[in-house]
């Protein structure tokens, strides 16, 4: 495990690896030279011969796309595919196969270890967006919350939220995987944009009587079922898509 430059990051995560660790849906085990072997959790415990070999390089283009093709805007989303094994002989080659599969996870992790890093908080990420993001900045907590909890479900991102918003506070680290999300991400800036126009376009959500908050909720529910899951991730205009399903029944399902 030695290389011309020791990342002292992923050194302190190998540290970790006690003889197996889990990250995000990476199963990790030290092998016996020293090196390290990396599968899919869900097989790992599955004969090596069953899975396909997998090089470092490879790893980028299979974190891509999900089992049915689709792209994965999310790296962290718990669609990953499985079905694979790659080992590495050393640190370099373990960080290369984790910076492909999680970009920057190890990095975050390490800097939040040695408070070297700070989470942020919504309210601070969105007031200095600039142009269609700005919007954002203006979701009540009534908004957000729901917004913040739909988005970073753990059945959309496995990462520790650990920015807060209002009075919804960081996800506690026993919560979520050990990868840590220190602000808003890109999907999340979006969602909030499309949560912003949609309680734009249709009033005053709150001043609405229980029974048409039902109805809307009903409403939203049939389009569901109509449209089914849509293909992409992101698409959150589309009526099945589930981030926005999870925020419509957390928004009016009360």
């Amino acid at each position: 495990m030695v290389s011309n430059f020791e990342n002292p990051a992923i050194a302190a995560l190998v540290k970790r690896i006690d003889p197996q660790l889990t990250w995000g849906q990476v199963h990790i085990q030290l092998v016996d030279d020293g090196g390290f072997e990396l599968r899919h959790v869900v097989h790992a415990e599955a004969n090596a011969d069953t899975l396909s070999q997998a090089q470092t390089a490879d790893l980028r283009s299979l974190a891509e796309t999900n089992a049915l093709g689709q792209f994965r805007p999310l790296k962290a989303a718990p669609h990953l595919r499985s079905g694979w094994r790659c080992v590495v002989n050393d640190l370099t080659g373990l960080e290369t196969a984790l910076r492909h599969l999680y970009p920057g996870s190890v990095a975050d992790w390490h800097a939040l270890e040695l408070g070297q890093a700070q989470p942020t908080s919504y309210r601070k990420f969105t007031e200095r967006q600039t142009g269609m993001y700005r919007i954002t900045a203006k979701l009540s907590p009534g908004q957000a919350k729901p917004a913040s909890e739909a988005c970073c479900h753990s059945a959309s991102c496995l990462k520790q939220r650990r920015w807060a918003v209002d009075d919804l506070p960081a996800e506690e680290p026993a919560q979520k995987n050990a990868i840590p999300c220190l602000e808003p991400c890109a999907l999340m800036l979006e969602f909030a944009r499309v949560v912003f126009r949609f309680e734009q376009h249709n009033g005053a959500i709150d001043d609405m009587t229980p029974e048409d908050q039902r109805n809307l909720l009903m409403a939203a529910e049939l389009a569901a079922e109509q449209a089914g899951e849509p293909e992409r991730e992101a698409d959150f205009a589309a009526p099945g898509n589930p981030r926005w399903m999870r925020y419509l029944r957390l928004r009016l399902g009360s």
